[in-house]
């Protein structure tokens, strides 16, 4: 034993570092090169890799390197360069090999018997060269021996390969065995026995007989041994690793199984087990109480049997797609005993074992409060709440769908479009929950009115839509529309309270008067509020005469708006004349609009509208602004000052600050108010008296006079002339006109001028056209007159231009 010692004669110092180097090589493969489960494999681990492979390298070629060296053997110095070289190269390419293997997947046994044989073929080929180059002088080759050094090599190869991968995966998944280190140290111990083995496989057979090592001894073999021990307990210590990770999976294998438990039977949800051929196999609790409550069998029973009708045929399909491998879900509605109607949402899901379907789970979710919060949800949103009638939305889809006929014939029917009169006072006088009840009532009156097969629906408020399909002559509508006006014209109680309501109602029919569903609706509508202006209480069909007045009129009323600021809006200035001097007294401001499209557009168009608009009022304040500044320049341009006389309307004249508006403009004018007159139509005057009478009081006192314009054609009573301040009439245009043809036209032109004189008011006849005209009013004593007989409206311009001529 001692004589191996002998032949062996390692150095202490090169075997302590070489053996550091294989244990500290392979630390570096099992703590550097794996990564978490739940880091990625990013640059970052793969530049962590390359740097591990670099320094498993160096320290696997110093063990390569310096253990030949602890043998003290003389050795060969002239290619100790190439054998530095190729020993680099050689645990270069075994690290990369290894290193691969121990952090890819595991992908069977044969990657693992290749890269094991490939590697452990690496390691003895660079070893043997490295013990050609270095031993070459004495090296002698012993089969036996040789034999044994390529074998325990190989099977070094194998179980470090093994325990190295094992190991990288037990950390991947964050588990820890006692064995790692031990393992580790020994994966050393064995990587750095190799190059010892291959040296020693190699030495002269007379070194070990001098020694008396060759016989029945064979002490030799010692090393080989130990190599032999190293790779059993190799071979034995990933077990420990495989039990560690066994115990991991048993551990999750129970923690699944747990869930599945809690899945299945603390479900809120019926769950439902089937086999292959759809039959219920197994449910939990909340699905045995649903089958208990509709008294049928339900385990062993294929599922789809359990329904009948429709419901089968779903179920049925649910069951095939499911159990071929695909999830789904469906509803069905399930009647109990009671012949209460339960409504189910089924989700399931395929079992699949080894790739085929075994059976399915199926989730039963009671939803039968939601379909019903649906339906009650969807019947809001198509029905009015109050009637419970079809509301706005609802009848435009439904009229869509009467009017979109596609490539076929229209089919005719009839749009009524119904509006209650005098509802606003019902709602003012009683409140709106008594209106509302009035609302639900006229609902019921209506749908009693109208055929079974018509379609009725509140727009809002108190209007009613009727579409009548197939109706469509004259006769069949008057009678339906008629019933329903006729029923309106009979009081009917509502509580303690009689009501008292009529109807209007506008008709449209379809193809005749449109084949769009939103023109018919506004033509329905039209026609119901000429049924209003004439009367109400009565149908009217749609005329698309009269409708496009209407519509000019709106047209010429949104015009309207925007003729100021865009600056369409003109005066003109007729001359009011003295027929005794011909001399002018002052001057009349008209107004005219000049529409950029349609040019001139008569005041007796869009006064009327103006008035009824409202809009009047802004456009009189810039008429009296605009005068007030042109009477003004005149004056500063040395003409003498006339009064300038302005038309104010009924609408003005009722608004609170009309006197005060008046004043101030006429001081941002500067404008004398002894100058201005406003002229103010007869009609005016009988509406709140009152208010009227103490408008013109202020304006008396603040110096403007007040002419009351085309007297005569009003109904206003004389008796009360004298109490009202104004200051002079005007006779009207229709008057004078037939002055000197038409005896009484000429007497009460007469019977004004004597009236106006026994009150002490001036007096103005307009519309003077003729010189016998103006010889009759001469002889009636009326001197002050206006018309195209002396002068046209004029342009402020053509008023510069008379005065200078």
């Amino acid at each position: 034993m001692n004589d191996i010692l002998k032949i062996l004669s390692l150095n202490g110092v090169y075997l302590t570092i070489a053996l550091m180097g294989s244990i500290a090589a392979c630390m570096l493969i099992v703590y550097g090169a794996a990564w978490k489960s739940s880091e990625l494999r990013t640059g970052r681990v793969r530049r962590r890799q390359s740097i591990v492979i670099l320094l498993a390298t160096a320290a696997f070629s110093i063990d390569h390197i310096i253990a030949p060296l602890s043998l003290t053997l003389p050795i060969n110095k002239e290619y100790y360069a190439i054998h530095f070289i190729f020993t680099v190269l050689g645990c270069l390419a075994a690290t990369a090999l290894a290193m691969r293997y121990a952090v890819k997947p595991p992908s069977g046994s044969g990657r693992f018997f290749l890269t094991g044989l490939i590697v452990s073929l690496t390691i003895l080929i660079f070893d043997y060269v490295n013990v050609v180059i270095l031993f070459r002088d004495f090296a002698v080759w012993n089969p036996d021996l040789v034999a044994l050094t390529v074998g325990l090599t190989l099977c070094v190869g194998f179980a470090v390969i093994r325990l190295l991968a094992l190991s990288n995966r037990n950390r991947e998944l964050g588990l820890n065995s006692r064995w790692t280190l031990p393992g580790i140290v020994l994966c050393g111990i064995a990587l750095f026995g190799a190059p010892i083995l291959s040296v020693l496989s190699v030495l002269p057979l007379d070194v070990y007989n001098q020694l008396g090592e060759i016989g029945e001894n064979r002490a030799f073999l010692l090393p080989y041994l130990i190599m032999l021990a190293i790779v059993c307990c190799l071979v034995a210590i990933p077990d420990d690793f495989l039990r560690v990770r066994e115990k991991l999976q048993t551990r999750k294998i129970l923690e699944r199984e747990q869930h599945y438990i809690s899945l299945y039977e603390h479900n809120p949800d019926g769950v439902l087990e089937f086999d292959q051929q759809g039959v219920v196999m197994g449910m939990n609790e909340q699905a045995e109480a649903v089958a208990k409550k509709l008294g049928k069998k339900v385990v062993g029973s294929k599922f789809s049997d359990l329904f009948s009708g429709e419901q089968r045929r779903i179920v049925a399909e649910h069951m095939k797609t499911v159990l071929g491998g695909r999830h789904g879900t469906a509803e069905i509605d399930v009647r109990g005993p009671d012949g209460n109607m339960q409504s189910y949402a089924l989700t399931s899901l395929p079992i699949v074992v080894e790739r085929h379907v075994v059976g399915a789970y199926s989730m039963a979710k009671n939803i039968t409060k939601r379909k019903r919060d649906q339906e009650t949800i969807r019947h809001l949103a198509y029905h009015d709440e109050l009637t419970g009638l079809a509301n706005r939305r609802s009848y435009e889809n439904t009229l869509e769908r009467y009017a979109h006929y596609g490539e076929g014939k229209p089919e005719p029917f009839t749009l009524l479009f119904v509006d209650l009169d005098r509802f606003k006072r019902v709602n003012d006088f009683f409140g709106h929950a008594f209106g509302d009840l009035v609302i639900k009532h006229a609902g019921r009156l209506i749908k009693e009115s109208i055929p079974s097969s018509a379609f009725l629906a509140r727009m809002g408020g108190d209007e009613f839509t009727v579409i009548l399909p197939g109706v469509c002559r004259r006769a069949e509508i008057e009678k339906w529309a008629g019933q329903i006006v006729d029923r309106f014209n009979e009081p009917f109680e509502i509580g303690k309270h009689t009501v008292k309501l009529s109807a209007s109602v506008g008709i449209a029919r379809y193809p005749e008067d449109s084949l769009s569903s939103d023109l018919l609706t506004k033509y329905a509508d039209a026609a119901m509020y000429v049924a209003k202006q004439n009367g109400s209480s009565q149908y009217r069909f749609y005329d698309a005469a009269s409708d496009r007045t209407s519509q000019e009129e709106i047209w010429l009323e949104q015009e309207l708006e925007y003729a100021v600021d865009r600056d369409q809006l003109r005066l003109l200035y007729q001359p009011k004349f003295d027929i005794r001097t011909s001399r002018i007294i002052g001057y009349e401001a008209l107004l005219r609009w000049d529409h950029p499209v349609h040019g001139e557009i008569s005041p007796l168009r869009f006064i009327p509208l103006a008035e009824k608009s409202g809009m009047i009022v802004p456009i009189e304040q810039w008429v009296l602004r605009t005068a007030c500044t042109q009477a003004k320049r005149w004056e500063l341009a040395g003409r003498s000052s006339l009064p300038m006389a302005v038309n104010i309307s009924q609408v003005h004249l009722m608004k609170p600050d009309i006197y005060e508006s008046i004043l101030q403009t006429l001081q941002e004018t500067e404008f004398d108010p002894h100058l201005l007159e406003l002229e103010i139509t007869e009609s005016a005057m009988m509406h709140n008296e009152d208010h009227v009478i103490e408008i013109l009081d202020k304006l008396k006192e603040a110096g403007i006079s007040v002419s009351m314009d085309d007297f005569g054609t009003g109904y206003s009573s004389l008796s009360y002339l004298h109490s009202l301040p104004i200051n002079c009439l005007k006779i009207d245009r229709s008057f004078i006109r037939k002055i000197t043809t038409d005896k009484d036209s000429k007497a009460i032109a007469e019977m004004i001028i004597s009236m106006a004189k026994q009150l002490g008011l001036k007096i103005i006849a307009e519309g003077v056209e003729t010189k016998e005209q103006v010889a009759l009013l001469q002889e009636l004593q009326c001197y002050n007159v206006q018309g195209f007989y002396y002068s046209r409206p004029l342009t402020p311009e053509q008023v510069d231009r008379a005065h200078v001529s």
